[in-house]
């Protein structure tokens, strides 16, 4: 029997490695919306300090055959079977949520000095707004003893060691808690979260918000996000509504140089990643003029992908917006605030993500 299991064995490897090789290799996995390892270039000093196996191990992992379908179905034994709350850093929560964990930041006193560093570069004052995620604001849906970070104390610490006007979103989020304000099967917040937080930044700056009434809502069905990529579970979820709250503008954008009118790409209404219809997906810097505003104002935001869904908001205040993602833009961005002259900058980050965003890691 021993024997019979041996070869059985040898054969179900055997096969997985000829699949492995022969199987098409893709650049980007749409399911975890990411682009999947390469694989690594040949180096000694790669080899000698282990870099080389590490990469080589990502490479392997990540074009596994049927890695989908694994991952699935591990994930479904431990919550099914093994009745597990939190499975692959993400717990199951009450209400369908499924909320990332929040684990305590490791480069905290770096980002904080490359973002005073920043302060100190440019000629204006610079508003930061750290938000943060579901694990803060529904706490209440979590798992009994659960442990996890302290996020609402790291917000804390980065507003007290900041030198910067800090607008901290936490109290109007929280006390706003019974409204949709984040997805339940991804990361991001959704529109009526960001307008929360926008209602705040207007506070802040003496700025007349401008109310809901005046937006139209379309609702795009089957969202399924990135925190559901990581489970993979339940297989045969529907998914949910990402609703966008539209109103005419007569904007002109460019994207990366590509020029548009709108601040939504529809097309990603039909694909798996739909949180991209936001400021059309990912890109280095974008350039948005509002030619119905009368004044001269214009803004800056440096930001990650929270800030996609609050600048429709926000473009009703400024002549032009400038936004700049850090983890592909490589020009000093202080530069180009001191040449335009500009005198608003908005530093918008979730707290979930910041310790590991490349971008601001580098900001200076």
């Amino acid at each position: 029997m021993k024997k019979i299991i041996a070869i059985l064995f040898s054969i179900f490897i055997i096969c997985f490695s000829i699949l492995f090789i022969v199987e098409p290799k893709k650049d980007f996995s749409e399911n975890e919306n990411r682009k999947l390892a390469s694989f690594p270039k040949f180096q000694i000093s790669s080899i000698i300090d282990g870099e080389y196996m590490e990469n080589l191990g990502k490479y392997i992992n990540d074009h596994f055959p049927y890695r989908d379908l694994f991952v699935s179905m591990k994930n479904k034994f431990e919550i099914e079977i093994l009745n597990k709350k939190l499975v692959n850093n993400i717990f199951i929560a009450e209400d369908g949520y499924l909320i990332e964990n929040y684990e305590n930041g490791k480069n905290t006193d770096k980002i904080i000095k490359n973002l005073n560093l920043f302060r100190e570069s440019v000629n204006v004052d610079v508003d930061f707004m750290l938000v943060p995620t579901q694990i803060s604001i529904y706490s209440d849906k979590l798992p009994k003893y659960a442990s996890y970070g302290k996020q609402v104390e790291s917000i804390k610490e980065y507003y007290s060691r900041l030198e910067f006007n800090n607008i901290d979103v936490f109290k109007a989020l929280f006390e706003n808690k019974d409204k949709k304000l984040f997805f339940k099967y991804d990361h991001h917040w959704t529109m009526d979260g960001a307008y929360i937080a926008y209602l705040e930044y207007c506070k802040d700056k003496g700025i007349e918000p401008v109310d809901l009434s005046e937006y139209s809502v379309e609702d795009v069905k089957g969202f399924k996000g990135t925190i559901y990529s990581k489970l993979n579970y339940p297989s045969n979820l529907e998914g949910e509504d990402l609703r966008i709250y539209k109103k005419d503008f007569n904007l002109e954008i460019e994207y990366d140089g590509k020029k548009s009118n709108s601040l939504y790409n529809m097309d990603y209404a039909s694909k798996k990643d739909k949180y991209s219809i936001f400021l059309n997906n990912i890109n280095s810097f974008v350039e948005i003029e509002n030619k119905d505003f009368k004044g001269l104002e214009e803004l800056v935001v440096i930001k990650d992908s929270y800030a996609n869904s609050i600048i429709p908001f926000l473009v009703n205040h400024y002549k032009k917006i400038y936004v700049f993602d850090p983890r592909s833009y490589k020009k000093p961005i202080s530069e180009f605030i001191n040449e335009k002259k500009i005198e608003n900058v908005l530093i918008l980050y979730n707290a979930n993500t910041i310790d590991n965003d490349t971008g601001i890691n580098a900001i200076y």
